[in-house]
């Protein structure tokens, strides 16, 4: 059985509660737990993918029959001649081309004039330091082939401290962030010039930033279709040879990328995990598939997640000592199976990630420490002397 705290003794309690949970917030040591229950949720949040978004992959196939990596601009510029030609809604080239080929310029222009007569063609861009330690740079295509594309579009990909992508910042640059994702900026191409409302965690408005600094904002959280393989895919060969039918192609987005072992980025997910890294090419698809269904999902921001995390350490103590929570067992196991619920009900009704972590260890913490004073008081009531009867009763007795 429980009783009643006075109100001021709950006041104090919460208060204790809500500087355990901004502690714990700050300094993120609930953040591995947070993780591990957003991961379990995605595995268990798969969807099917439509058909709008293809994946033509650089895969063993293509380069047993085109010969090792890098190939030839000329190869890549028959590639999107034949995209082209099929009628494809726009291309990300999720294909690194920053040095002209001084040997054969030719296949630069050819490659230039497929991206123009395309018109919706997206090229990559990145930031790396020329040596180990060295200042920054961001790398963009050639002069001719960027003049040409339609856009261009980041490929940073977002990884946490452990390693694990799940989400993703849409828009990055040097020294402030200038560029879109690779997906975005192809998505973007098909709006008809109409600005899209960007979801996500902002950086702090008005901060100056280092032009050597790689600067992120706008960052979601990405609702993966499943693990690795979800999305249509054909092979960079079958295409070029024309065994694609153009019905698969037409009205499509195309994704052009690297999936064969040891060849472009094999990122682990939430989705995917560590021993089954998923292609960084696939990893634009989800955000494309997710920017097209609204799936981006926003994490709450520090203010937000306080004022979650406060409402639910009140909630125990406001019901304290109403009949039904009468046994502590009850009001332990309803507060500490509330706290992950609301987050999933969150995250799975409202597209926001509140990350119950920190919140989960204060409540059990102060699960705990009730349980243990509820002890105390009882085995204090069990030492104390029987009360001495008064001398009246005394006086009453029997002789």
């Amino acid at each position: 059985m429980t009783v009643a705290l006075p109100l001021l003794q709950r006041m104090l309690a919460w208060v204790m509660g809500f500087a355990a949970l901004v502690l714990l917030l700050a300094s993120g040591i609930a953040e591995p737990l947070d993780r591990s229950l957003y991961d379990a949720h995605m595995r268990s949040w798969s969807y099917a993918t439509g058909d709008q978004v293809v994946i033509v992959a650089i895969d063993p196939q293509s380069l047993a029959q085109l010969g090792n990596w890098p190939w030839a601009r000329s190869v890549h510029a028959r590639l999107v001649q034949r995209l082209t030609e099929a009628g494809v809604r726009g291309i990300g080239m999720d294909v690194t081309m920053a040095e002209p080929d001084v040997s054969h310029p030719e296949n630069d222009r050819a490659y230039a004039e497929a991206i123009r007569r395309n018109g919706h063609v997206v090229m990559p861009v990145f930031a790396e330091a020329a040596e180990l330690g060295g200042v920054l740079e961001e790398v963009l295509p050639t002069s001719d082939i960027a003049r040409e594309a339609s856009a261009l579009g980041h490929v940073d990909a977002s990884k946490d401290p452990d390693g694990i992508a799940r989400g993703v910042y849409l828009n990055a640059g040097l020294g402030q962030a200038q560029w879109p994702a690779l997906a975005l900026a192809l998505f973007a191409q098909d709006q008809a010039g109409q600005a899209i409302a960007l979801p996500g965690l902002r950086r702090p408005h008005g901060e100056s930033y280092s032009p050597y600094q790689w600067v992120r904002d706008n960052y979601v959280l990405l609702r993966f279709a499943s693990a690795a393989g979800a999305f249509n895919q054909v092979s960079y060969i079958d295409v070029l040879e024309g065994r694609v039918p153009d019905a698969l192609l037409k009205g499509r987005w195309v994704l052009v990328g690297a999936t064969a072992a040891g060849l472009g980025d094999q990122l682990a997910t939430s989705a995917s995990g560590i021993n089954a890294p998923m292609p960084g090419v696939e990893y634009q698809a989800n955000i494309l598939e997710s920017l097209r269904n609204h799936r981006l999902i926003t994490p709450l921001n520090l203010p937000a997640q306080l004022l979650i995390g406060g409402l639910l350490l009140a909630a125990p103590l406001a019901l304290l000592g109403w009949p039904w929570f009468q046994r502590r067992w009850r009001l332990a196991t309803v507060t500490l199976l509330a706290i992950p619920l609301g987050s999933l009900l969150l995250l799975r009704l409202g597209y926001l990630w509140w990350p119950p972590g920190a919140c989960l260890v204060v409540a059990a913490l102060g699960v705990a420490a009730q349980a243990t004073l509820a002890q105390f008081e009882r085995r204090r009531a069990a030492r104390a002397p029987p009360l001495a009867k008064t001398w009246w009763l005394d006086e009453a007795q029997p002789r």
